[in-house]
Formats: structure tokens, sequence, C-alpha cells
């Protein structure tokens, strides 16, 4: 039997006859195992002592004290586990007691169990730093468990514990030993910086020692699944709530959502990006293909070449600036006013030539694009969709045609366009392969000892959702296929 078999079955006997508080109880091992402060935060009868119960069983030889409100002869020998039950931060006998045993490290692990708010109680006991992982149960249990709550299965008497499965503290010695040795891997390392990153912007305090904590539990669930080395799914458990105040929490979850999101762009881009830079690069390619060998009058904005365009909206002279990479092509853009902002209340279009017709917002073109803007900022007509009127079409003007040069540069362009749109539908299928790959792979991970169901599942959905969404997107670019062949027509 491997070392991961073992913990999974001893996790699996540990687990009878708790319903629904399962993930709490690999999580507490997983504490207990790390040597992490836990706070264990719920309502009375959520289930607190059956799942502390059911841990301590999984133990053999392990010396545990156990302290309430009315019990403070604290040993003056270090044990390996002190547990204080109905924790009351107002309460100063307690509260020193446990300061105490911090400060003179007399327990390997210290688990405090309660009922009063960890973000308020822990502050006011002045525990906020030492408390690793705040451990959260629900109220109740969902109505599709309550048929094995109410039968012998949910009775949480009924569990027994193998000898020879159970853990010594001997054992725990060699193997914290052996977790120290396990490597942090880069996809670990992606989703610890991303936290370390949102922490510092939203100003959250994260201690060495936790982060050691947290780097500590994500080898130890490598290697109680028998790897060298850390993969994403050991960091999963950071998706929960596990640190008893809001804006420490918030920010972690923000921090591991973003970096999961840099984890799977590694695998595959994300694909509204890969669809915005397709759209670019058709209308480049139908700019190159439609542009003639005209030399036209431009001004420099921010290095680029605009066409401006003099138009009178209720007698208000007004200018807009169009992209000269915008000739050729077929679709409305918002053109730049005299600030070199992007004009919202006009549209352009150069309908495939350079010819540039444009549209002005019906609000404006009755009243002036100053009085627009003022009724604009005075209301909110945000959410109100604008209606676009036909205003003129203006021609650009030429300084010379059929320049040489701009010929050779619309013909380098073209051929540039579609070599760079073949690559985004080569990137696009072996991004497919390499998330079937990636899917496959951590399907591996499922009969893992300590891994989080709950986020593991939601890993693979989003896995399985960027999936579907560029396997849509490859069937859109059969389609592009078509327009690219057609936009490289003419490419010698």
């Amino acid at each position: 039997m491997t070392l991961a078999e073992r913990i999974q079955k001893l996790l699996s006997e540990a687990e009878q006859g708790l319903i629904e508080r399962e993930s709490i109880l690999r999580l507490l091992y997983l504490a207990v195992l790390t040597r992490q402060s836990t706070y264990l935060y719920g309502r009375a009868g959520s289930g607190k002592r059956s799942v502390v119960r059911h841990m301590l069983a999984g133990f053999k030889n392990l010396d545990v004290r156990t302290f309430g409100r009315r019990s403070f002869n604290l040993p003056t020998d270090p044990a390996n586990i002190i547990l204080f039950t109905s924790f009351d931060s107002g309460f100063p006998p307690m509260t020193s007691a446990i300061h105490a045993v911090i400060d003179e490290h007399l327990a390997h692990e210290l688990i405090l169990s309660g009922r009063l708010r960890p973000d308020a109680s822990l502050s006011q006991a002045g525990l906020s730093d030492n408390i690793h992982l705040v451990i959260s149960f629900p109220d109740s249990v969902s109505p599709n468990a309550l048929k094995d709550l109410l039968s012998d299965a949910g009775d949480p008497k009924n569990f027994h514990i193998s000898d020879d499965l159970k853990i010594s503290s001997e054992e725990m010695e060699t193997w914290s030993e052996e977790i120290e040795k396990i490597q942090i891997s880069d996809d670990s390392l992606i989703i610890l910086k991303a936290i370390a990153a949102e922490c510092e912007r939203s100003n959250v305090y994260i201690s060495a020692r936790r982060w050691r904590g947290l780097a500590k539990m994500a080898r130890a669930q490598a290697f109680f699944a028998g790897r060298s080395e850390t993969n994403i799914s050991d960091l999963l458990f950071l998706s929960e709530d596990l640190w008893g105040k809001r804006a420490t929490s918030e920010a972690i979850r923000k921090g591991y959502s973003d970096g999961m999101h840099d984890f799977l762009n590694a695998y595959a881009p994300d694909p509204e990006n890969l669809r915005k830079k397709t759209q670019e690069l058709l209308i480049s390619a139908e700019h190159y293909k439609n542009a003639s060998g005209n030399r036209y009058k431009t001004t420099t904005i921010n290095g680029e070449e605009y066409i401006c365009y003099s138009i009178t909206v209720f007698n208000e002279p007004i200018s807009l600036y169009a992209p000269l990479s915008r000739i050729g092509t077929n679709e409305d853009f918002h053109p730049l006013n005299a600030l070199h902002h992007t004009e919202t209340r006009a549209k352009c279009n150069f309908m495939g030539g350079d010819v540039c017709k444009i549209s002005i917002d019906s609000k404006a073109k009755r009243n002036g694009m100053r009085a627009s803007s003022i009724m604009q900022s005075n209301t909110n007509t945000s959410s109100v969709a604008a209606v676009y009127e036909d205003y003129a079409k203006l021609p650009s003007e030429i300084l010379q045609t059929n320049d040489p040069e701009i010929i050779e540069q619309n013909k380098l362009g073209l051929q540039s366009a579609h070599e760079k749109l073949y690559e985004v539908i080569t990137q696009t299928l072996q991004s497919l392969k390499s998330l079937k790959a990636l899917y496959t792979k951590s399907s591996e991970f499922q009969n893992d000892p300590f891994l989080p169901m709950r986020p593991y599942k939601s890993f693979m959905d989003l896995i399985l959702k960027r999936y579907k969404a560029l396997s849509a997107f490859s069937k859109e670019l059969q389609q592009y296929e078509a327009a690219i062949a057609q936009a490289s027509t003419g490419i010698q």
C-alpha cells in the first residue's frame, strides 16, 4: 500500500458519519500535519466537536490537551496538540492562556473552536497574525443530504479507523522533513505571485510565516500524493475562505482568480483576446487590399497617421480625425475629436474606399456637440443607446496618386496581415491540444488524498469552458480563412 493509498483510506474511514463536513475534515488533517494554527468557526451543533474527534482518532500516541472556559491549568511541557473549545475573545483568562501557548511554544498545533465571528474576535484577542487558517462550518446540511443525515450513515459516532492506518508522532516528524524537500513548481508560483500582487495592491499584509505555511500546505498535498513537486492542484485550497478577515479573503480570492487566469493563458490565450486580435488583423488586411497607391494629407497623433475632416453641426465647426489605417475598410468606428479623445457622438466608415461616411448622434445633430455634451453630463443617459443619423460623405485629400512607395507598403502590409492571421489559426489549434492535455493530466489528480473537490471541480470547469470557447472560435476561423485568402489576393 502506497502512502497516498493509506492516507486516502484513513480519510475515508474518518469521514464516516460526517455529512457534508468531509472537506472540512481533510483540511483540518492537512493543517495538523503541517502545523498550521487553526480556528474552527461555526454555530453550536454545526459539527465542530465531531470533526475534531474524527480527526484525532486518526492519530496514535499524540499528547493532546483540551481546555474550556473553566480549565486553564496549562502544561509546562510542549504538547502535540492544544485545543481551546468555546473560544471567547472577551474572556481574558482564555486569551492570556492562548498567548502563553503561542509565546512559549507549548504546542506543535494550536486549534481554537468557537462561534464568534473570526474577523472581529481574532482581532480583539490579538491573534489575527497567529491563527493561519479559519475553517468555517456551514449552519446546516443541504436537502439532498437529509436522507444520509437521518440514517446510520449520519451518526458521527458510527466510525472506526483501523489501527494500521493511524498516524504516529514519529511518522509526522519524518514526513515533516520530507515535505520540506518538495519543490514549488512554476505553475504554483503563478498563483502565489498573483495573490501577492493583489495583496500589495489592496494593502493586505501576509506575514512571511503565513507564506511559508501556505507553501508547506501545498508541499504536503504533493507529498501525500506521491509527487516530488507541487502542481496547480495543490493550490486549489486557496480559493476557499480561510482567512478570517474580509479584506484578506477578498484580496486572496481576487489574486487566486487572476493567477488562475494567468495559468490558463500559459496553455491557451483568452478566446476573447484572440477574437479581438483576429478582427483587428482582418480589418488591417482589408485596408491593405482595398487601399490604392494614393498618399493622403495626414496629421500625426500619438505616432499614428490620421485624416482630418471638418464638419459643421448646429452652426458649430467640428474637427474629426479618422486613422489612415481605416481607409479601405467597411466597419464603423469612432473618430477622435479636436482634443484627440474618442468622439462617441460620431461614427465614420470608409465604405471600402477613401470616401468617409460620417454619422452624428441625433441629439448632438439637433442641439450641437457642446450642448449635447452638457446634457449628457447632467443626465444619466449612459445606458441609452445612441441613434446615429447620416451627416455627409467626405473625400480624403490626396497628395499623390499611385505612389510606388505606398503601393509597396500596402503589398507588404497585406502579406504580413495574412501571415499573422494564419499564425492565429495555428495557435488556436495548438491551444486546443494543450487544453485537452491539461484536462487529461488534471483528471489524474482526483484521487489525491487532500484534493479539495469543490475547487477542483471549478478548476476543471474552467479548463472545459475555455476549451469549448476556443473550439467555437476555431469554427469561426474556418469562415475567416476564406476572407484571409481573399485578402491575400494579389500578393506576388
